[in-house]
């Protein structure tokens, strides 16, 4: 089994539980390298844990953060992720963390933006994800071009492109393959249909659903936290 499941009544005692598993993340990469290395993904959910996250006390001079996915609007924009984390995160202790963003190519050339995210992100020693009732992850949705190749564990490219099918903007996300890379994993969901979702996910290794790829793997352990 690919993944672990916690649960929890409610999304404060969920969002502590979560900064707990991130912490011991981080202190565990900065003892055997010095450095650590947080992947976060966007959208309203995730806040609460950044403001949990950036009174941590850490040595944030050494942690570099970076994104799951983003959008390809220009940081600033009010669907940018970066522009999200730059706001909530990047904020009291954690200000002194270094941020590396993906839409970073000044014309919003998509290729270009992958470019530089081949080349220039880290490997993440931590990556927070979250799930969509769709059962997408990261920016990996059913029925993308070319989503197959980015779910594929094999997937030569460590960041992908992908145009959603039904949700605004272009997308640069992880690839799968980058994911698994990743020593820690922490998903998290709340309330019932999405609790649905995960656990037809679980429950059949051939599903279509894109976060049933991740949690069908051998690699890594998904730590999943459920809040009702």
């Amino acid at each position: 089994m690919a993944w672990s499941l916690q649960e929890f009544a409610d999304a404060g005692q969920q969002t502590g539980a979560l900064a707990q598993a991130v912490r011991e993340g981080l202190e565990q990469a900065l003892r055997a390298r010095g450095q650590a290395v947080l992947a976060v993904s966007g959208g309203r959910s995730p806040i609460p844990l950044f403001t949990r996250l950036r009174e941590l006390d850490l040595d944030w001079s050494r942690v570099t953060l970076t994104l799951v996915d983003e959008r390809l609007v220009p940081p600033g924009h009010p669907d940018s992720n970066e522009s999200l984390v730059r706001e909530h995160l990047l904020q009291g202790r954690a200000a002194q963390a270094r941020l590396l963003g993906l839409a970073t190519d000044p014309a919003l050339d998509l290729q270009e933006c992958l470019r530089r995210a081949r080349l220039e992100q880290p490997r993440a020693d931590l990556a927070l994800l979250g799930m969509g009732e769709d059962g997408h992850t990261a920016s990996l949705f059913p029925g993308a071009a070319g989503i197959e190749s980015a779910l594929d564990p094999a997937c030569p490219e460590r960041y992908v492109g992908v145009i959603p099918p039904a949700a605004a903007h272009t997308r640069i996300s992880m690839s799968l393959a980058a994911l698994l890379e990743c020593p820690g994993l922490l998903l998290a969901i709340a309330g019932p249909a999405k609790r649905r979702v995960f656990e037809a996910a679980c429950a059949d290794p051939r599903s279509s659903l894109p976060v049933a790829r991740l949690l069908h793997q051998a690699r890594v352990t998904v730590r999943s936290f459920w809040a009702a």
